[in-house]
This record gives structure tokens, sequence and C-alpha cells, in this order.
């Protein structure tokens, strides 16, 4: 496969999924160091499709997928890409900082149990008295 081949697969892939780490191009395309430098800089440099992130991150910042129906009329100017209308030294601060805004996922397990009476257990009182007014 020709490298503008992969070029157009790889552009796809980000355009669709929004965000690619290098690693996953280098393992689903089985890309050596040098062949993804000379990706990246056809996507960054010379296509301005996406920025590079924390050098681990391809971000897209071209235009949004194509939806799957075509669309007669271009969309109205409140659904432009915010990069559009957003001055550059803006853009590049928000990008800068954009690890910082992101929040965190972790997996958790969570246990819910209901005991019979646990609340009067947990407060000390008699089951009857608790009752009582």
């Amino acid at each position: 496969m020709g490298f503008f081949e992969v070029l157009t697969q790889v552009i796809e892939l980000l355009q669709r999924e929004g965000r690619v780490s290098y690693r996953a191009l280098k393992r689903e395309f089985s890309l050596d160091d040098a062949y993804l430098d000379d990706l990246k800089a056809e996507i960054i440099q010379a296509k301005k499709l996406a920025v590079d992130e924390d050098s681990a991150v391809l971000v897209w910042t071209g235009n949004p997928a194509p939806a799957s129906s075509p669309v007669s009329a271009p969309a109205p100017a409140p659904n432009r890409a915010p990069l559009a209308y957003t001055p550059p030294y803006l853009t590049d601060k928000i990008l800068a900082a954009r690890t910082a805004l992101t929040g965190e996922r972790k997996q958790v397990t969570v246990l819910f149990a209901d005991i019979k009476d646990s609340t009067e257990l947990i407060r000390g009182l008699d089951p009857e008295a608790a009752a009582a007014p």
C-alpha cells in the first residue's frame, strides 16, 4: 500500500474518532517511527487537519466527519468548527491547556447492600423505640 493510501486511511480514522494515539496508529497500520513522522508532517503541517497533543496523540481539527446522508444546504454559522471563529492566540492557549481541562475516567466497583433495620443498628437504637413517635 502506498504512502497516500495509508495517509487517506489515517485521515479517515482520525476524522471518525477525533483523537488517535500514535501507538494505536503504529499498531493498526504497522508503521515504524519514520513512517509515522512522515504521516504526522503531512497531516499536521501540510494539510493542517490535526494537532499534536503531548507528542502522544493526534487530535482532529479539520472539518467534522461527513453525515451519512448528503446535506443540500451548508451548515448554519453556530455549527461551524470553533477553529473557524476563534482567534489563533486563544486557540493555542486552549489546546495547550487541554490536558489540564480533561477529566479522568476510573473503573470502580460499588456494593449496595440493604440490611434489615440497618439504620437503627447504626444509630444504636432499638427498632421498636425508633418506630415510636
